[in-house]
């Protein structure tokens, strides 16, 4: 009996992970030559040169300019804190650093009211744009955020 139990559990496990990891596709924000992988449902809330939002029920995600200029990548993290702290997200996780073929990023997690969500900076590896980035997600665990904050790339 044992077993079965067990194998019951680790089926429906399956069926879970398998629904959370929603099926993921290009999109581009046109004006900054940015793109990066969101949900295959995704509408699009906003795309002109303030910013470029899309959501579904599951996501919210936000890319914006960096304000201010030559912001410098020893800055990101400290920024990036100020900000999260300032948008009163709470059960922040440290700042983490992380690179991509076309960004030097930043990203740290936490709560955004009743929701869990990222907040990142990535910074062109020339230099010549940085970009502020927020996922807001409703699943602790859920594997995409992540996914999609690590497809960013700039567009040739």
């Amino acid at each position: 009996m044992r077993k079965k139990g067990f194998a019951a559990f680790a089926a429906l496990s399956f069926i879970a992970f398998q629904l959370s990891a929603q099926d993921l596709k290009p999109t581009q924000w046109k004006a900054y030559g940015v793109s990066f992988k969101a949900p295959s449902d995704i509408s699009i809330e906003d795309d002109s040169e303030e910013g470029y939002i899309v959501y579904n029920d599951t996501y919210y995600i936000t890319v914006q300019m960096l304000d201010g200029e030559g912001i410098k990548q020893s800055e990101l993290a400290t920024e990036l804190k100020n900000i999260a702290t300032d948008d009163e997200v709470t059960e922040q996780t440290p700042v983490k650093t992380f690179e991509l073929p076309h960004f030097y990023g930043v990203q740290l997690q936490g709560k955004c009211e009743t929701d869990r969500c990222i907040y990142s900076y990535l910074l062109a590896r020339d230099g010549g744009s940085g970009f502020y980035v927020s996922i807001v997600y409703k699943q602790e665990n859920d594997p995409n955020p992540e996914r999609i904050l690590k497809s960013f790339a700039l567009e040739d």
